[in-house]
């Protein structure tokens, strides 16, 4: 039985059509915190080109007819994805809307027969630090980052 929440929120497939809102989601979270890459610009200018169309997924938060979060899973390599772009706007985080966009990344995982799921993250950012732990997440060693900010790399293995 699906909670009031889960009644609420859609978890949709992206669609060109909410580019700009999956940009403005994320850019909130990483201007706050940090600096935005050229790596940030070129995922957000094109995530159709640059995660889509390399066989990734992104996912789209919809509550009360809006888009309030998102999440990207990006390929890696056939056994393994990349959790990224993750983020909710202020004002709708504290919904569990993080735990259901981690949920469905995590359910696709497990379709899609992955290994592993991993993600870099940074120290700062505690809530998001709990939800990855809460779903299984282990810190793992830090190789090479994709991002300056990352500090942590976590990896969810799923076989």
């Amino acid at each position: 039985m699906k909670s009031s929440l889960e009644s609420k929120v859609q978890i949709i497939d992206y669609i060109d059509e909410f580019k700009e809102k999956f940009r403005a989601i994320n850019y909130e979270w990483i201007e706050k915190y940090f600096e935005v890459t050229e790596l940030d610009k070129k995922a957000f200018e094109n995530p159709r080109k640059e995660i889509l169309n390399k066989n990734g997924f992104i996912y789209l938060a919809k509550y009360n007819n809006e888009i309030v979060g998102s999440v990207a899973l990006e390929r890696l390599s056939n056994t393994q994805y990349a959790l990224t772009r993750m983020g909710v706007k202020p004002g709708y985080q504290g919904k569990k809307i993080g735990q259901l966009l981690i949920k469905t990344a995590i359910e696709k995982s497990t379709d899609l027969k992955l290994d592993s799921v991993v993600l870099y993250t940074n120290q700062v950012l505690i809530n998001a630090l709990n939800l990855y732990f809460k779903n299984g997440f282990k810190v793992v060693e830090l190789d090479e980052v994709p991002y300056k900010r990352a500090t942590i790399k976590m990896e969810l293995k799923l076989i």
